[in-house]
């Protein structure tokens, strides 16, 4: 799947029409209160602001009503598109973590003793405490990775997956926000699909100590309507529905992994919308599930750490959909290892 870079240069024309509109319309209204108050003065600004609202309201809305008018008389169909069935194995739990000795137990504890969950694998991603110590005695294995940085725990703890020899891999957190009893909602979709990624807009699965507000919940429901836009097409509203482009938690098929894990290089917090965005234009099949979402245990270092971090990551993530090329992954197969953890099982349900 192509990004459709015809609707993101009209929704850009659009908000900079708009945003044009409104500064100049601001412009105007404080040369008339200085001339109320001392002296008038002649901009030209009244005739400027009248040209960009004639462009911004009478103009430039036409394309996407005429494009939304012909896929409603002549409605488009996903014509050769087949719903695919493949069994699915056990998965290995991949749990990232800086600095989350007080609930790391509980959680590796936790995805231990999920039936789905064949071996665990904890990224230490430079923790000072004793989370290493504290996943080692839960029964983790635990790789270090030194990079600094989410994006680069995520892609050492994908590549390390691969080796463990189960048909899954399970990418979570390990400071209590997520539960394993969810693992089997992202998995159930995986016999259909190649990625998995949670949601966390129902309110009903949301705890109220969580760290998500209006303001995160918000953001990332934008931030995940920009996302699809980028790949939008009129058969049925495209092929991907994304609601929640911040959520960490996901499953993805270890074939699908191999596809896309050379192609996977943002290193920072918002490596999240950039698989998905490796993962559509690479063919895979993605699909959203709710989740549910709890209190975090320990300190919270990613965009929930205060609303400047989360709207910095927004940024981020905003400019990173609309200006990243994803390049084509050379394929390349992880070298042989011993599985990690228990055996995988033949097949899960």
């Amino acid at each position: 799947m192509k990004p459709n870079w015809v609707i993101i240069v009209y929704l850009a024309a659009v908000v900079i029409g708009l945003s044009l509109t409104g500064a100049v319309a601001v412009g105007a209204g404080l040369v008339r209160l200085y001339g109320w108050l001392a002296e008038p003065i002649e901009t030209g600004l009244d005739e400027l602001l009248i040209a960009i609202t004639i462009v911004t309201m009478g103009i430039l809305p036409w394309p996407g009503l005429l494009a939304l008018a012909k896929s409603m008389i002549r409605p488009a169909r996903l014509n050769g598109n087949q719903v695919e069935t493949e069994p699915i194995g056990t998965a290995v739990a991949v749990i990232i973590a800086l600095n989350e000795e007080e609930g790391l137990s509980r959680v590796v504890h936790d995805f231990s003793a999920a039936p789905e969950i064949g071996s665990i694998i904890v990224v230490d991603n430079g923790s000072t405490d004793k989370t290493r110590e504290i996943a080692e005695a839960a029964g983790a294995r635990v790789v270090f990775e030194e990079r600094r940085g989410y994006g680069y725990a995520c892609i050492r703890g994908l590549s390390e997956a691969l080796r463990s020899g189960h048909d899954a891999i399970i990418l979570c957190e390990g400071d209590g926000t997520f539960r394993a009893a969810d693992a089997r909602k992202l998995m159930a979709y995986l016999p259909h699909a190649d990625l998995t990624v949670g949601s966390r807009t129902h309110a009903a699965l949301l705890s109220g100590d969580s760290q998500l507000n209006s303001f995160t919940t918000l953001g990332n429901l934008f931030v995940a309507k920009l996302l699809q836009l980028r790949y939008w097409d009129w058969n049925v509203g495209g092929r991907v529905r994304l609601t929640d482009v911040g959520c960490t938690y996901r499953a993805i098929r270890a074939s699908a992994l191999r596809k896309i894990l050379p192609a996977l290089r943002v290193g920072g917090n918002y490596f999240g919308p950039h698989m998905v965005m490796v993962a559509l234009e690479h063919g895979l099949r993605v699909i959203e599930a709710p989740v549910t979402f709890w209190k975090r245990v320990g300190v919270s270092k990613g965009g929930n750490a205060s609303w400047r971090a989360a709207l910095t990551l927004g940024v981020q993530m905003i400019w990173h959909i609309t200006t990243h090329r994803v390049r084509p992954a050379m394929q390349q197969e992880p070298s042989e290892s011993p599985a990690v953890g228990r055996a995988p099982s033949k097949q899960w349900r």
